[in-house]
């Protein structure tokens, strides 16, 4: 069941080609999700990660206060399957970004006709700092709007090709990648704010 409303039908909807044909039970998952609320309650069996995790009863208190109805997007079959099962994404993701040793939050929601992707950092409080990282419409593909953004853990083990610079880096703390179609931007905790890198295509 919904707790929030579909998107505002919009006069313009851009088209992209329509995506290859995937299982049921994969189209069932991703339908699922767009249709859950965040706190992790799963229609199918055998859900995703991210899915299973549960955000904090404080969190969803600040997102129905300050984003009122939201809800996850529905992504397209190919971005789903960009995150292997065992990892966190492609709709939250769970990590200390700012390394404070407290838990912080990732999360692409869906308002209006667009998908927004935000990271929430626990203060000192315990209350919560909202950065807005994306914002980009739902396009129209097999008959639904949908987002073609993915979110996945960028790990502080690894290392990343910064194509600014055209440089190997490394990041001080784990980060949040954002991914479409030939696009990665990772974002990463510097100086009380994230900072964006072009990390792949």
């Amino acid at each position: 069941m919904l707790w929030g409303c579909k998107p505002e039908k919009v006069q313009e909807q851009a088209e992209l080609p329509a995506a290859a044909s995937a299982p049921a039970t994969l189209e069932e998952t991703v339908d699922s999700v767009a249709n859950t609320r965040i706190d992790g309650t799963a229609t199918t069996p055998s859900p995703r990660l991210d899915v299973k995790q549960q955000l904090p009863s404080e969190l969803e208190v600040h997102l129905d206060r300050t984003h009122g109805l939201w809800q996850f997007p529905t992504l397209t079959d190919s971005d789903v399957q960009r995150i292997p099962q065992e990892e966190q994404g492609p709709y939250f993701l769970q990590a200390d970004f700012n390394g404070d040793q407290q838990t912080d939050y990732a999360i692409q929601l869906v308002e209006r006709d667009s998908a927004f992707v935000y990271a929430f950092v626990r203060q000192a409080d315990d209350e919560w700092k909202e950065f807005l990282l994306e914002r980009e419409q739902l396009y129209l593909i097999d008959g639904k709007k949908r987002s073609i953004r993915y979110l996945k853990l960028a790990k502080k083990t690894d290392k990343y090709y910064d194509y600014a610079t055209r440089k190997r880096m490394t990041i001080p703390q784990d980060g949040i990648s954002v991914g479409a179609e030939n696009y990665v931007a990772t974002y990463v905790w510097e100086k009380g704010k994230f900072r964006k890198f072009e990390t792949g295509d």
